[in-house]
């Protein structure tokens, strides 16, 4: 299971690991999950670690 820290830049998977956009953690929820701010929204979403990966930029 890979840690994310906040500000970090990261694809958003679909249950069958297929990407399904990108977005920027906030923060890390007591239970593990990530607060992530999707990319050219102003949505936030909860997800588990194994819904995400790491995006190669670091801004946009």
């Amino acid at each position: 299971m890979t840690a994310y820290q906040a500000g970090d830049y990261v694809y958003i998977l679909r249950e069958d690991g297929s990407v399904m956009g990108a977005g920027r953690i906030k923060r890390q929820r007591p239970d593990g999950r990530y607060k992530v701010r999707k990319a050219g929204r102003n949505q936030v979403v909860t997800l588990p670690s194994g819904r995400l990966a790491i995006h190669p930029q670091n801004s946009w």
